[in-house]
């Protein structure tokens, strides 16, 4: 077709194979850098105290993120524990067409997400990064930026020790394209967090009607619904030379 296609199941699937993929491919070239030995050291979602993902809405990463949760935990006693309850996957029958495979994997997956210890994983190591998401939907390219914000401030709230600890973080793009890379927590990170009031900026909001988001969309309101403070804003003198430039000027707090 030529036409853009919408399709939520097979975009899920994108983003759960590109994660997966990415995942598999950061773990090689952990190996090759010799920072991981697949057969000697701790797995790397065990690993990582808390993973950072990319978040389209809220509960992605609870539904999609089982695929490298089974991945990453074959061969070991922890995956002997969840096969245990959902059985071995399903293997593919010959002659079996792409659709009813994937559907057959979907449903084995959605099984792993119901096991007693991917709830726990998730709850543990996911569940901080959703929170922001849930009270404020896509945000895109900022979404994996938006979770790592969620994550650190639930953290400084529960007064949670991440000195030194390593993240582990999901990006993805549209076009099914996706990296996995880690990060170690600096020992100021308090310090840094504390000044970001993410949730009490989010409970500050101000609801808007039809009108102004009209306004809005097409670009023909001229005055901020809420009053600039402590952040840049388009600049009324924008005379320049340079084609397509826009300037900005700083507001105090």
């Amino acid at each position: 077709r030529d036409e853009p296609v919408f399709d939520g199941q097979y975009s899920n699937r994108c983003y759960q194979n590109a994660v997966r993929d990415a995942f598999l491919d950061f773990q090689r070239r952990a190996a090759r850098a010799g920072r991981y030995t697949h057969d000697e050291d701790e797995r790397f979602t065990e690993q990582w105290e808390r993973i950072i993902m990319h978040l389209p809405y809220a509960f992605q990463a609870k539904r999609m993120f089982p695929a490298v949760f089974h991945r990453d935990r074959e061969g070991t006693s922890m995956w002997d524990d969840v096969e245990a309850i959902v059985g071995a996957p399903p293997a593919r029958e010959d002659n079996q067409d792409n659709a009813s495979w994937e559907k057959a994997m979907d449903q084995y997956r959605r099984a792993i997400s119901k096991t007693d210890a991917y709830v726990t994983f998730h709850r543990n190591r996911i569940e901080k990064g959703q929170r922001a998401s849930s009270l404020i939907g896509n945000q895109y390219t900022g979404s994996i930026f938006l979770a790592l914000m969620s994550t650190f401030e639930s953290d400084l709230e529960d007064n949670t020790d991440l000195d030194g600890v390593r993240f582990g973080l999901c990006g993805y793009g549209s076009g099914a394209k996706a990296k996995v890379f880690e990060g170690t927590v600096s020992p100021n990170w308090r310090e840094v967090v504390s000044r970001w009031n993410l949730f009490e900026r989010l409970a500050g909001r101000v609801a808007i009607d039809a009108v102004v988001y009209e306004e809005l969309h097409k670009g023909v309101r001229e005055d901020s619904v809420v009053p600039p403070n402590g952040e840049f804003v388009r600049s009324e003198e924008e005379e320049s030379d340079l084609e397509g430039a826009r300037r900005y000027s700083w507001i105090s707090a």
